[in-house]
């Protein structure tokens, strides 16, 4: 009997100590919890290998994005395999592979035209090699590339279009002609398209639009054959300044004065543009800005640490006129 009410005394002990403490019995175990996928290890922009893909050696603007591209992957201690497509859009394609083949990090693009990329940016999506668009937009998928960063060309041309709308103003006949660039490239296809919005009520008529592929010499070949029909032509638009100068030329050889006779806009805004309006021979340039390769760089570091990033952002530029040309001039830097 004694030893029976020690294990009860023993037992409310127990329980007042159990109470005191707080102490529960134990839940069921739950089961693991399944583990987060473990994210992709983040790149930093030092060390990292870019093939850059550019369109060719056309002229002022692109010698200027070129070596502004490979000063600044220099100066941040970035890696750039550096290809020259000659203008050829195959050759494009087999950079695009070869890229792909060496297992680069990133891919930095300049489409020579807007379509026929979407086998080689598959590749690359699946390889998990980011593409980035500097410069020209391509007809694709959003998601087939990282981000694009370049001008607004649409906008470009829309202000080429409302500055030939002020040149003519007054005139009786307001014939234009319009050298464009490389057919089927965004720029050709967007300063087109601007260029036609930018005039749609002043009553200018395009008599004349033909290629001179961003060339100096095939666009003052354009210009003396359309002379050769007709001098009824009372403004120029040159989708880049190269072309523009070659159209100054041939109106020269033709008896005329550039700038005066017939009015020029060209669209990049390099030295040699501004040196053409100083000389009273070019009326208005639209800039297009090459340098924009801390830009990309800046935006690629924000994407590879997982930040979010527009999927277009546009670069900023501005018109220019003689009457300041000379003054802007040393600033430029191509």
């Amino acid at each position: 009997m004694k030893n029976k009410k020690v294990i009860f005394m023993v037992a409310i002990v127990l329980v007042t100590l159990f109470a005191s403490t707080g102490c529960q019995p134990a839940a069921p175990t739950a089961a693991p919890a399944t583990e987060a996928p473990t994210a992709a290890p983040v790149k930093e922009l030092k060390g990292l290998t870019v093939g850059f893909i550019q369109t060719g050696t056309e002229g002022a603007w692109r010698a200027a994005n070129t070596a502004d591209f490979k000063e600044t992957a220099t100066a941040r201690g970035i890696n750039l395999k550096f290809y020259d497509a000659q203008n050829k859009l195959e050759n494009q394609i087999s950079a695009f592979s070869g890229f792909i083949a060496d297992k680069v990090d990133v891919i930095i693009l300049s489409p020579l035209e807007t379509k026929g990329f979407d086998a080689v940016l598959q590749a690359a999506k699946d390889a998990k090699i980011p593409v980035v668009l500097q410069d020209r937009r391509l007809d694709t998928s959003e998601d087939m590339y990282a981000f694009l960063i370049g001008s607004d060309m649409v906008e470009e041309g829309r202000k080429a279009g409302k500055e030939m709308c002020k040149l003519l103003e007054g005139s009786t006949n307001k014939n234009v002609v319009e050298i464009q660039g490389n057919v089927g490239s965004s720029p050709q296809i967007d300063r087109g398209k601007g260029f036609r919005e930018g005039i749609a009520d002043c009553g200018i008529t395009i008599t004349q639009s033909q290629t001179g592929n961003w060339s100096t010499t095939e666009a003052k070949a354009v210009m003396e054959a359309w002379l050769k029909q007709s001098t009824d032509i009372q403004g120029v638009f040159a989708q880049n300044d190269e072309e523009g100068l070659g159209a100054i030329q041939a109106i020269e050889e033709a008896g005329l004065k550039p700038g005066v006779d017939i009015k020029v806009i060209s669209v990049d805004a390099t030295k040699g543009g501004f040196q053409a309006m100083i000389d009273g021979k070019l009326n208005v340039v639209v800039e297009c800005n090459p340098l924009l390769a801390n830009q990309i760089f800046d935006m690629l570091d924000k994407y590879l640490k997982g930040e979010q990033v527009p999927k277009y952002t546009p670069s900023q530029e501005g018109v220019f006129y003689p009457d300041n040309a000379a003054e802007v001039l040393p600033t430029r830097k191509y």
